[in-house]
């Protein structure tokens, strides 16, 4: 397993590349996924909020229905600490939770980091096809 200081630079060169971007941490259980932003967190000015991806889609739910997602929308635009969604792999199957979550992101990512995590394998299309456009993905496999 490649270690966070070996896969650093490869995190450094895919936000580089386009800035502005969630990017996506990818990699088979145990690949360090975790690990990697941990260490990445460690070096930021600001503590990240840390939240699985079931978690944040169920806020998004909620917002809808409530009439707060403008509200929520607004939150995480304003908040400047990295946001870290882990487990993106959760949401299979659901693909109208995944577009709201996906507008959501890409406009957090204009405002602050984003930096998510998937557990896939290979056979993932999925997932893949959900994120290819909006989100820079960085493989650990």
């Amino acid at each position: 397993m490649p270690t966070p200081a070996q896969i650093s630079p490869r995190v450094a060169s895919a936000l580089a590349r386009h800035p502005g971007r969630p990017l996506v941490i990818a990699g088979p259980t145990g690949a360090g996924k975790t690990t990697l932003l941990r260490a990445l967190a460690a070096k930021a000015d600001r503590a990240p909020v840390w939240c699985p991806a079931v978690d944040l889609a169920g806020s998004v739910v909620d917002a809808i229905r409530g009439g707060r997602y403008p509200a929520l929308r607004a939150s995480l635009a304003a908040d400047p600490r990295p946001l870290v969604v882990e487990h993106l792999e959760d949401l299979r199957g659901k693909p109208r939770t995944r577009a709201e979550l996906r507008s959501l992101l890409k406009s957090a990512s204009e405002h602050r980091s984003v930096l998510l995590t998937l557990t896939r394998a290979r056979r993932d299309r999925d997932v893949r096809r959900w994120l290819r456009g909006w989100a820079e993905v960085v493989s650990l496999d």
